[in-house]
């Protein structure tokens, strides 16, 4: 059960002044990730945040007045933001150890909408957790309006899962646009006249769009058994593979890395045609520090390994994000960073990647980015991970609003970590409720590809991880731990390579011509008539013209 108070605060006369709703947040139905304190208080950690759906009679700006305490780590505060169905609206610095009252605004139009606070910049250090107490919120409606009034959750969660089915029903749509493109096969004879009635078959081997998931087990099974079923469940569903260059475990020993590892996961990867994504060059997180450093090493160590890594594996590793989570550690910067490593390998595609962005949108990471394009920095894509806060079913309207605002930056966008895991993790976050068991997680990864793969900005899903042995986060693999498929690995190997891979066959026209729409990608095109029969490979093109000719 959960309490929404409205009281009245009396005026200097004794006369009743503006009613007030008030969300105690320790009750508040809408909650990720925290933990109760006495007293009805609500300790939010990893950017997480509390709220209520509430009605609101009449468009106008309302006082939002958030009784919050906070604690520092590293010499800052905790920052808190107002979201409004999703979306930042304010902010203040909660710089008080004791319960304070901090005041915020929103313009709300008439309708439902979800208030919510929430924290932006969690941090954990060796000696400092950086927290974020909430007490209550409480909104104030303009003069003459009616007070909001509460949602009922079943009464909402109709309206999320009909707003839900609206996207899917959009994405379909989207699919066909962004993802396919027309293609022509011209076939001639050897006199170079066309030639009617060929048969014609064209069939996709490869996207170009990249479906990937980190390839951290590779090799790493007691077991040949399972080290060969692991690499072909990779095989059978990834053309994209990212491979880890985390400082501690990479270089255990001072000018040591281990290369070795990198090289078999390369010779693997190629020859499959899976390319590769190296993570991360540089992290200011404890698995970014070497052991031997005492902290996180100078600049000129920084830029040896960037230099040194990435011109070994120019040509084979094509992807890199050289700085991880740059807005949650104040070290290392992305400037330096990434104009070493476009200076180590032009043609290298730089991502720079940050987590929670799918949480409340991270106006950090967007203003960090905002910022770096003015100062010339030279990076590719931004990536966003889809793991945090833990357990949070992102609702589907929000992923779509927050890739088209990253997508205002003109860079493509790499979905760089999903994890929806399916150990009995409660749902988070949505009005969905219950628990994620290997149903929900196929159910909700499917149509989180959807959305991604609908999005025209976005060039890349990567899982993480493949299989729950080794895993990060528990019972998080598309793979049980013996390997055998979950209901998610088959429903997305299916969309991957049946819904979404285009097979296509005819006979030329009068003219010679066989036309169809394919999705973007590597084919084989077999032509066959009475002469003979012939195989090309051809590549369609989001650009195009994707008009081939075949010679008999």
């Amino acid at each position: 059960m959960y309490r929404i108070v409205v009281s009245l605060v009396l005026g200097m006369m004794g006369t009743a002044a503006l009613a007030d709703t008030v969300i105690i947040a320790g009750e508040a139905p809408l909650r990720t990730v925290g933990g109760p304190i006495d007293g009805g208080v609500w300790n939010l950690w990893s950017n997480g945040r509390v709220g209520q759906y509430l009605r609101i009679a009449r468009t106008g700006t309302y006082q939002v007045v958030v009784r919050a305490a906070g604690s520092p780590a590293e010499g800052v505060w905790p920052e808190m933001a107002l979201l409004v169905n999703g979306r930042a609206v304010a902010a203040a610095t909660v710089s008080r150890g004791e319960m304070a009252d901090y005041r915020l605004q929103a313009g709300l139009t008439a309708g439902d909408h979800e208030i919510a606070a929430a924290f932006l910049n969690d941090r954990l250090t060796a000696d400092e957790d950086r927290n974020l107490y909430l007490d209550r919120i409480t909104i104030t409606a303009p003069p003459g309006a009616a007070d909001p009034t509460v949602v009922p959750l079943e009464e909402m969660a109709k309206v999320c899962r009909r707003r839900e089915e609206a996207v899917l029903d959009r994405c379909r749509e989207r699919i066909e646009k962004n993802r396919k493109s027309p293609a022509a096969v011209q076939v001639l004879d050897a006199s170079g006249k066309p030639v009617p009635g060929a048969k014609v078959r064209a069939e996709q081997t490869r996207h170009d769009f990249l479906f990937g998931c980190n390839i951290y087990m590779f090799d790493r099974f007691e077991e040949p058994t399972l080290d060969a079923a692991y690499k072909e469940r990779f095989e059978g569903m990834f053309n994209y593979a990212t491979t880890a260059f985390y400082w501690r475990s990479y270089e255990r020993r001072r000018g040591r890395p281990d290369y070795a590892y990198t090289d078999k996961v390369v010779q693997w990867c190629r020859p499959r045609g899976i390319r590769i994504k190296g993570h991360p060059l540089l992290w200011g997180d404890e698995a970014g520090i070497p052991i031997w450093s005492d902290g996180l090493p100078p600049a000129n160590l920084q830029r040896q390994r960037v230099v040194d890594i990435m011109e070994r594996y120019r040509g084979k590793i094509d992807f890199w994000e050289v700085v991880n989570e740059p807005t949650h550690h104040p070290q290392p910067k992305i400037d330096e960073p990434y104009r070493w490593a476009c200076g180590a390998d032009p043609s290298a595609c730089l991502i720079v990647n940050d987590c929670h962005v799918l949480a409340d949108g991270r106006p950090l990471f967007f203003n960090l980015l905002r910022a770096a394009e003015r100062r010339d920095v030279p990076f590719d894509a931004v990536g966003i991970q889809a793991h945090e806060p833990a357990g949070m079913w992102f609702p589907l309207n929000r992923v779509w609003e927050i890739l088209d605002r990253y997508a205002e930056l003109g860079k493509e966008l790499h979905i760089t970590e999903f994890t929806p895991a399916s150990g009995g993790e409660k749902i988070v976050g949505s009005h969905r409720r219950g628990v994620w068991d290997e149903a929900t997680q196929a159910e909700y990864a499917e149509k989180f590809y959807r959305v991604c793969f609908a999005h025209p900005a976005v060039r890349a899903i990567t899982w993480w991880d493949l299989c729950d042995r080794g895993a990060w986060r528990a019972a998080g693999g598309l793979l049980r731990a013996d390997l055998t498929p979950k209901p998610v690995y088959r429903r997305l190997k299916h969309i991957i390579s049946k819904e979404w891979k285009t097979e296509a066959e005819g006979k030329t026209d009068a003219e010679g011509r066989f036309e169809f729409c394919g999705f973007h990608g590597e084919y084989r095109i077999v032509v066959q008539d009475r002469e003979g029969r012939v195989e090309h490979r051809f590549h369609l093109r989001k650009t195009g013209p994707n008009r081939w000719t075949v010679k008999l």
